[in-house]
């Protein structure tokens, strides 16, 4: 029997990507292998999940503390094969082949290159955060580039590693350090997870991109500036009651516009409803038109959504019931968002409070506006929704691009920041080097 891989998966959060490679691990890998999983303080529901499906691994190392890349080290303190894999737990394994599954094929590749310290897998996508420039590195026999790499599914010899893990980066050097090359195998891939960080983790990537420091230090990712920016807990108050009242009615949120002066609130809590400036020239016909807190003074913004409501019309506004044209009556009013949830709302949405609190409008959006759904109560509430309807209805133009265009380009504001500036993250890697090359030198020979 072949020794059994030590397979050693750090988790933080994210817990639909851990289930995704701990399934494929599972069911792609035919050689002989132990796989352990190290937490890093995650939430409930990550750890929750680990203590529930216990029994599927060799073990489960749960950290009181984010120790970032160096929990990696806690990992392979408890293993002892002298090959094991490292990965962040965000990669799926190709499938198997006639040549093997990827584990077989990246210990073939370590048992043809003796001399490699480190061989990591190779993703099936190119971005400018990873592995853009591996065609340029050299390829050795046509099956390994000569490279460094991130945490991917890392083949590592136990004996080539001679200081405690740091970081990939640093891994790399001390393996250089001691007479061994790092690595990429050219025809062993894998599909990383976190491409899609961005749409389904903004929260994560940006706070793992400001956690630089004395301690921490991530590269930039140029994938959020293609990310929406989250919207305010206020904003998601001031919409809950409005996407409500879209619902209850049947109507589209692809049929609804937002009159706004700039960005919207509505069109921050569903991306799908475009937002218009009230005088803008180019404004269309809409199914439905909705104008947010409007102001008993705004009467042309409010006269201009019912000249461009073909059915429906909504307003988030004071107590006293809007007048509205010949033709439109008043089917629903509902109570908008409790005073003291709104006033709570506003005050977490402060940048200071955003970092204190540490929650996620884009990853918990849907969460948050059922809380604020539910929120609505009262017969005394300063916004209410109104919603009225043209009786009949206009036709529309039947092509649907003529019905809006795109939503307004809103003001840049990234998710939270855990810290403002990376003045240190120089100083970690700095740190980190002496650090290794002290490692080093107790390790050489003749050194006492």
């Amino acid at each position: 029997m072949a020794e059994p891989v030590d397979i050693i998966l750090l988790s933080y959060n994210r817990l639909d990507f851990l289930v995704e490679m701990v399934d494929a691990i599972e069911q792609r890998t035919r050689w002989p292998h132990r796989l352990t999983i190290v937490d890093n303080a995650s939430g409930p529901a990550t750890r929750e999940w680990l203590r529930e499906h216990t029994a599927r691994f060799h073990q489960v190392i749960f950290n009181d503390a984010n120790e970032h890349l160096a929990g990696f080290q806690r990992g392979i303190a408890a293993t002892s094969s002298e090959l094991f894999v490292l990965s962040d737990a965000d990669l799926i394994p190709a499938e198997p082949t006639a040549a093997g599954c990827w584990l077989e094929r990246l210990l073939g590749v370590a048992e043809r290159h003796g001399d490699f310290g480190l061989l990591g897998v190779r993703l099936d996508s190119i971005s400018d955060a990873r592995n853009v420039r591996l065609e340029r590195a050299p390829l050795i026999d046509a099956e390994v580039f000569e490279t460094s790499t991130g945490v991917w599914l890392n083949l590592i010899r136990r004996s080539a590693l001679r200081i405690p893990y740091m970081s990939d980066g640093i891994t790399c050097h001390a393996l250089r350090r001691a007479g061994f090359r790092v690595g990429i195998a050219a025809e062993v891939y894998a599909t990383h997870l976190g491409d899609a960080d961005p749409a389904r983790h903004p929260d994560y990537l940006a706070r793992k991109q400001s956690a630089g420091g004395w301690r921490t230090t991530y590269p930039d990712y140029p994938e959020l500036s293609a990310s929406a920016p989250p919207p305010t807990l206020h904003e998601l108050a001031l919409a809950a009651p409005v996407l409500a009242a879209l619902t209850r009615n049947a109507i589209a949120t692809e049929d609804t516009i937002e009159l706004a002066a700039a960005g919207g609130v509505l069109a921050a809590a569903a991306p799908q409803i475009a937002a218009h400036a009230p005088d803008d020239p180019e404004l269309r016909p809409a199914r439905a038109v909705v104008v947010i807190e409007a102001a008993e003074a705004d009467t042309d913004g409010v006269a201009r959504a019912f000249a461009h409501a073909a059915e429906w019309v909504l307003l988030l506004a004071s107590p006293r019931i809007p007048r509205s044209p010949a033709g439109w009556a008043l089917v629903g009013e509902h109570p908008g968002p409790h005073p003291v949830l709104a006033r709570l709302a506003q005050l977490a949405s402060r940048p200071r409070w955003r970092r204190r609190l540490l929650y996620s409008t884009s990853e918990h959006r849907e969460q948050w506006l059922a809380v604020f759904r539910a929120g609505c109560f009262g017969e005394q509430q300063p916004l209410r929704v109104y919603v009225f309807r043209r009786t009949p209805p206009l036709a529309l133009p039947a092509a649907p691009e003529a019905i809006g265009r795109p939503p307004a380009a809103r003001p840049s504001r990234r998710p939270p920041r855990l810290r403002r500036h990376r003045i240190g993250s120089l100083v970690t890697k700095a740190r980190r080097l002496i650090r290794a090359e002290w490692q080093l030198a107790r390790h050489r020979p003749g050194a006492r």
